[in-house]
């Protein structure tokens, strides 16, 4: 019996004396291994499947010729005959970094009219493209400024226009179409692109391209419509 009491005693000592189970942390311990990986971001660009350059178009070319893809048909103004396309995709425009809005004018389906708004003045570059242009000071204090400043100034050896002038306006008459760029850099000088349609003084920098005749024909676009409005046409017409 003392013997039997003697090895239950050893039996539970050494028990008693082994080492603990090591207690495992689920909050760690991985599936496979593995390690946790931060997720990839996703990042989506749509990318144009259209691009067109502001140079290629052409005053007097006819409607159908002409790549429309990124325009919408704005609306007809005075009779059919006139109509404006304005700029709906400027992501497919080539010359975006600089130009904000194109509009496009037609009369008889031939394009009579580009406008096109810019994001920064150029007008050293187009003075360098055109070449030598007329000028027009536009406000009372641009001209009381030139009373004691030229309009031009020598920097770095070339001549610029006079930094300090904010509204003014550049011609160029050629032999096949008229060009004009209006500079408006006073603080009341933002537009909305209804007003900008319609032709409002509101704007910074306007670039113009039109035919020689334009106001001939826009003036004539009038009076067909405003004979439409009294009732004087006739079936001749």
């Amino acid at each position: 019996m003392k013997r039997i009491s003697i090895l239950l005693f050893a039996t539970l000592l050494a028990i008693s004396c082994s080492a603990p189970e090591k207690e495992v942390d689920e909050k760690t311990e991985m599936p496979n291994g593995e390690e946790e990986r931060a997720p990839v971001p996703q990042i989506s660009i749509d990318i144009p499947d259209h691009q067109f350059e502001f140079t290629s178009l052409r005053i007097n070319e006819h409607i159908d010729d002409i790549d429309l893809v990124a325009f919408k048909h704005f609306g007809e103004f005075y009779t059919d005959d006139f109509s404006i396309y304005s700029l709906d995709r400027l992501d497919f425009l080539a010359e975006s970094y600089y130009i904000d809005d194109i509009n496009l004018y037609f009369i008889d389906n031939l394009l009579v009219k580009i406008q096109a708004f810019l994001r920064e003045d150029r007008s050293s570059e187009f003075l360098s493209k055109y070449g030598k242009a007329t000028i027009s000071i536009n406000n009372y204090r641009n001209k009381k400024l030139l009373e004691s400043e030229n309009v031009l100034q020598r920097v770095n050896g070339k001549l610029r226009i006079n930094q300090n002038l904010d509204y003014y306006t550049l011609r160029w008459n050629r032999s096949d179409l008229d060009i004009e760029y209006i500079v408006n850099k006073q603080a009341d000088s933002t537009a909305s692109k209804v007003t900008r349609l319609l032709d409002d003084q509101n704007h910074r920098f306007k670039l113009t391209f039109k035919t020689k005749d334009f106001d001939n024909q826009l003036a004539w676009v009038k009076w067909e419509a405003y004979k439409e409005s009294k009732g004087l046409t006739t079936p001749g017409d």
